[in-house]
């Protein structure tokens, strides 16, 4: 019987320490989450075209084969005109704060956005994770941009420690 209580007690405290290291691991990987938004491959936006809001007011799927490299993220064009006007001003179309969700990143958050929600505000790209972010962000832009930039300053700072 002691030998049962003592093995049942040896197997709950490896499964304690083992749930205790993946949390451990979980909080620790969830603070160096990187500062760009990009999926497996690397590519930003979700695959869609950052020219095409400025251009075309709407998400376009970009094409694979034209593509640029800027700030850790891959981002694909719906053509080589597209691709040559970011290749020449970057800063100008990549996605505010990495490419994710602009109104989570005013609360304090790093939450990943929809291609589909977005905002061209005073020339910059302004992402959103859903409709109602949508709606948030866009009822203040201005100041939910302030609150942003600050959290965004914040959170790359504490990156670079």
């Amino acid at each position: 019987m002691t030998h049962r209580l003592y093995g049942f007690i040896s197997v709950a405290v490896i499964l304690l320490v083992a749930m205790g290291l993946t949390l451990a691991a979980t909080q620790v990987s969830g603070q160096t989450k990187p500062l760009v938004n990009v999926d497996a491959n690397g590519v930003g936006l979700h695959g869609y075209d950052p020219v095409a809001y400025f251009t075309d007011g709407k998400p376009v799927k970009g094409d694979p084969q034209y593509h640029s490299k800027y700030d850790g993220a891959t981002y694909y064009f719906q053509s080589a005109d597209d691709k040559a006007v970011f290749d020449k001003e970057p800063e100008r179309y990549a996605p505010e704060y990495g490419g994710y969700c602009a109104m989570a990143m005013a609360m304090g958050k790093l939450e990943d956005a929809d291609p589909n929600y977005f905002l061209v505000y005073e020339e910059k790209l302004f992402l959103q994770r859903n409709e109602k972010a949508h709606m948030m962000f866009s009822q203040d832009p201005e100041g939910n941009r302030k609150k942003a930039d600050e959290n965004w300053s914040k959170l790359r700072s504490q990156q670079d420690d």
